[in-house]
């Protein structure tokens, strides 16, 4: 599957439309719910009672029937994640809290994009053509999905693709690369590359803390509050689409230049009960760049493995020596064989060799190094300062 996301610029009226349409949906959902909390009710009797309520409902025939029946279909997934331990049993939906709305097989004509890399528009069922910027071009293949979201005031059209099977090519381990996350450093590479954080949610946390006090201020239920609310959703967003784009931009330098990654496995969730650095590590979005590393490393035919990460910054990377250090050191050397470097870039080559232990293949050989933190952002540019590292040292294999 791929996916493509364009921004719309509906009309007022179109506005209006969309705004129907999501809260037709979110008493949609609420009906739904409201019948299994009741008694047993399957997804079919559902997918029936949406049929009998439309007759009678004008409000849902207002409402593409397929894009109603997504809605059971979301409530359906929720009870299965539910019974599954993954999720939370499913809540009722209250006024402004359901922000999206689905086609579900744009295929059949409820949904057409036009094909120009200009603004053009694309046709919603029900809805009518509504402005769109198409800024790629769309992707090859059978357009399945199509959803609708509401973001922070703005509208985005989320365009899901098929593709036909694509035959695997064969992975190449020429040059492998292990990463290390951290909040000094947000990626430390085997080959001495740190990239230096953005930290958008820090940067915009004075901005924020003003932004909520305003809105703790106003009366509830006032258009001021409403106005006061709409704002910090902005900034909000603002604060996540930076952070997007820094880690877009991190995992495609990355993937363009290297053919084998070695990740650790990172219980994050578990990592941000320690709350002196919950918010530097939700902030860093380590899960979002490992997740965007791998499905575009998938997508060029290279392979991803990720390791455990016990002790990968205590051991040596050369020969394995386990040296307790506090957080707060940042250089490692080893009393049993001298090595020295940056203790991210040490944890990253011990990740490299556990990755490589993983899939069978030799062990990784130091190359030369550049240290010195780098920034993605054009401002801030610092050129690194390359360290050459002589002789070949053996590399600890051991797990």
């Amino acid at each position: 599957m791929r996916i493509r996301k364009y921004r719309l610029y509906p009309t007022q009226e179109q506005v209006l439309k969309l705004e129907e349409t999501l809260e037709t949906c979110r008493k949609t959902w609420n009906y739904l719910l409201s019948k299994r909390t009741v008694g047993k009710v399957s997804k079919f009797d559902q997918d029936h009672d949406i049929f009998v309520q439309k007759q009678k409902n004008p409000f849902l025939k207002a409402v593409y029937s397929h894009v109603l029946q997504n809605v059971s279909d979301r409530l359906d997934k929720s009870y299965r994640s539910f019974f599954k331990g993954i999720a939370h049993y499913p809540k009722f939906k209250s006024f402004g809290r359901y922000d999206s709305f689905t086609y579900p097989d744009a295929y059949n004509g409820s949904v057409k994009l036009g094909s120009a890399l200009r603004k053009t528009k694309i046709y919603l069922s029900k809805i009518g053509y509504v402005p769109i910027v198409v800024h790629r071009e769309p992707s090859i293949g059978k357009n399945k999905r199509c959803t609708i979201k509401r973001e922070a005031g703005k509208w985005f059209a989320v365009l899901e693709y098929q593709l036909s099977d694509v035959s695997e090519s064969k992975v190449s381990f020429e040059n492998p690369v292990g990463l290390d996350v951290g909040l000094l450093s947000v990626v430390a590479t085997s080959n001495g590359e740190t990239f230096k954080p953005l930290q958008p949610l820090k940067k915009n946390l004075k901005r924020l803390k003003h932004l909520q006090q305003s809105v703790s201020r106003k009366e509830k239920g006032s258009k001021n509050r409403r106005k006061a609310v709409q704002k910090v959703a902005n900034l909000h967003w603002k604060i996540g689409m930076m952070r997007r784009d820094f880690n877009h931009k991190l995992s495609t330098r990355l993937v363009r230049a290297h053919d084998f990654f070695a990740l650790e496995d990172l219980n994050v969730k578990g990592m941000v009960r320690n709350h002196s650095l919950a918010r530097s590590i939700v902030d860093a979005g380590w899960n979002q760049l490992a997740r965007m590393i791998s499905y575009k490393a998938t997508r060029k035919g290279k392979q991803i493995v990720f390791v455990y990460p016990n002790h990968t910054s205590t051991d040596c990377s050369r020969c394995g020596f386990r040296k307790e250090m506090p957080l707060s050191v940042r250089t490692f050397r080893c009393e049993h064989c001298n090595f020295e470097t940056d203790r991210d870039v040490n944890s990253a080559i011990g990740v490299l060799n556990r990755g490589l232990e993983s899939v069978g293949t030799g062990c990784a050989k130091l190359k030369s190094m550049e240290s010195g933190v780098q920034s993605l952002n054009r401002w801030e540019i610092q050129p690194p300062v390359e360290v050459e590292i002589s002789g070949s040292p053996e590399i600890y294999r051991g797990v």
